[in-house]
C-alpha cells in the first residue's frame, strides 16, 4: 500500500505549488524519529514536520519509511519526495536542495563516569583521542560498520597495536553498546549527544554515563530536508524553507532539538545555536543554486 501511495504521489504535476500530496522519507531512527504505528511521533524531524503541516495544510502529507541508502537513492533519481532528516555535508547539498532546520553538537566521547577522571582532557575539556586510544587501561568500543566522519575515522584506523578499543558488529549498536558499558565490559564509545539523551530517557541506569566533546571534532553538524535537484525540488525546497522563515519558525526549530540536547552541550554551543536560528528567522534558500 504504501509503495502504492508514493507511486500516486509521483505522478502528480510537477508544481510545488499544484501538488496535493507531499511524501517524506523518514528515518526509522531515534531520536531523529520516533516511528508510532507507520506514523511520525515525538522524534526531532516528528516535530519540525509538525510545523510544516500544520501551515502547510493544502497538501496531503505521506510519510514512507526507508533507510538511508534507499532514501538518497529515491532523490538521486529525482523521485518527488523529501527525506527528512540529513546530517548536512558539502557531498550531500551537492546532490540535494537542502532546507537547514537545526544544529546539532558534534559526535562525543561517551565514558562511564568511573572512568572519567582518567580521560585526556585538553585545557578545553576536550577528549584527545588518540592519547586515550593508547590508553591500555581504558576499553573502547565502536560499531565495525559505521563511519564517524573522516577525522575520526582516521584516528581509529591508526590506533597502536596496545590499544584495547574493539569494534563490534552487535545489532542495534547504539543501545547495545551502551548497555555494555553499564555491565563494564566497556569505558568508552563515540556516539551523539542527542542519541545518548534519548537511551537515558528510556533507561534511568544510562543516566551513569557521561559525554565529552573530542579535541578536533568541535563543529556543530546542521540537519535540514532534502529535496532532489528537479525543478519539483527546488519548488518544495524553497516552500519548506519558507514556511519555516520567522521567528516562529526558529522556534519551533529550535525546541525540536534542544529536548534531546543535553544541558553540558546546550552550553557548550550556546553561541553557534543562538546564531543559527537567529538565521532561520528570515529565508536561507536566497541563494541557492539553480
Amino acid at each position: 500500500m504504501r509503495a502504492l501511495l508514493l507511486a500516486l504521489s509521483l505522478t502528480l504535476p510537477a508544481s510545488a505549488a499544484a501538488q496535493a500530496v507531499m511524501t517524506w522519507l523518514m528515518p526509522d531512527l531515534p531520536p531523529a524519529s520516533i516511528r508510532a504505528r507507520n506514523q511520525p511521533g515525538a522524534g526531532i524531524t516528528d516535530a519540525q514536520i509538525a510545523y510544516v503541516q500544520g501551515r502547510w495544510p493544502q497538501v496531503q502529507h505521506r510519510f514512507l519509511y526507508a533507510n538511508l541508502k534507499r532514501s538518497w537513492t529515491m532523490l538521486d533519481a529525482g523521485e518527488q519526495a523529501c527525506y527528512s532528516f540529513t546530517l548536512i555535508n558539502a557531498e550531500r547539498m551537492q546532490r540535494a536542495h537542502i532546507v537547514e532546520t537545526g544544529l546539532l553538537p558534534p559526535l562525543q566521547l561517551v565514558a562511564r563516569a568511573e572512568v572519567a577522571a582518567a580521560l585526556p582532557l585538553n585545557a578545553g575539556g576536550e577528549v584527545d583521542l588518540p592519547r586515550l586510544l593508547a590508553m591500555p587501561e581504558l576499553r573502547g568500543l565502536v560499531s565495525e560498520k559505521r563511519s564517524f566522519g573522516a577525522q575520526l575515522d582516521a584516528a581509529l584506523r591508526h590506533r597502536p597495536p596496545n590499544s584495547t578499543l574493539k569494534q563490534t558488529a552487535i545489532a542495534s549498536y547504539g543501545e547495545s553498546i551502551l548497555s555494555k558499558m553499564l555491565l563494564s565490559r566497556a569505558d568508552y564509545t563515540i556516539d551523539y549527544d542527542f542519541v545518548l539523551a534519548y537511551y537515558k530517557a528510556r533507561h534511568p541506569k544510562l543516566s551513569e554515563l557521561r559525554s565529552f566533546p573530542i579535541a578536533g571534532n568541535a563543529e556543530p553538524i546542521k540537519l535540514g530536508f532534502a529535496c532532489p535537484r528537479t525543478d519539483w525540488g527546488k519548488a518544495t525546497a524553497r516552500k519548506l524553507d519558507g514556511l519555516l522563515a520567522s521567528k516562529e519558525g526558529a522556534q519551533a526549530l529550535r525546541s525540536s532539538v534542544d529536548k534531546w540536547i543535553s544541558q553540558d552541550a546546550r552550553q557548550r554551543y550556546a553561541e553557534q545555536f543562538s546564531a543559527f536560528y537567529r538565521r532561520r528567522e528570515k529565508p536561507m534558500l536566497a541563494r541557492v543554486e539553480p
